[in-house]
């Protein structure tokens, strides 16, 4: 039975990877018809947080094959490096989009968490840290 539980697992989990790539992929086709736009950014960081849950599945993944029977671990050491080489080419693709975006996502990533840093930033006295992430948020939007 704890056998089978593991299998599931890795079993569900490798089904969420292949999802989220499919996902991922439509994410940076939009974000690339949509290119230089705010929508385009937006496809760009949904892709970029569906990349990092799958980073994080092939690891939870990693440590299931271990677990896994001798007859079944082959199998799922193929499917897991399949979705692994499916990711270097989607994590890829991301970052050759953000280029043609002009680096925008990351920047302005960058800019928030340098933001939330200071608490001198912001409209009046007092401002904190929530108001500078508020503030990159709403500046975001436009």
């Amino acid at each position: 039975p704890t056998l089978a539980k593991m299998s599931l697992g890795l079993d569900e989990q490798h089904r969420n990877a292949r999802k989220l790539s499919m996902q991922v992929e439509q994410a940076l086709q939009a974000a690339s018809a949509k290119s230089g736009s705010s929508e385009g950014m937006e496809h760009l960081k949904t892709a970029k947080g569906n990349l990092d849950t799958i980073r994080g599945l092939l690891t939870s993944m990693d440590q299931l094959v271990g677990s896994e029977p001798a007859h079944k671990k082959d199998m799922w050491k193929q499917k897991v490096k399949n979705v692994r080489d499916e990711f270097g080419s989607l994590n890829r693709a991301w970052e050759t989009e953000n280029r043609k975006q002009g680096g925008k996502m990351e920047e302005e990533a960058e800019r928030e968490a340098l933001l939330r840093g200071r608490p001198d930033h912001g409209a009046g006295v007092g401002a904190g840290a929530g108001d500078a992430v508020m503030d990159v948020e709403s500046q975001q939007a436009y």
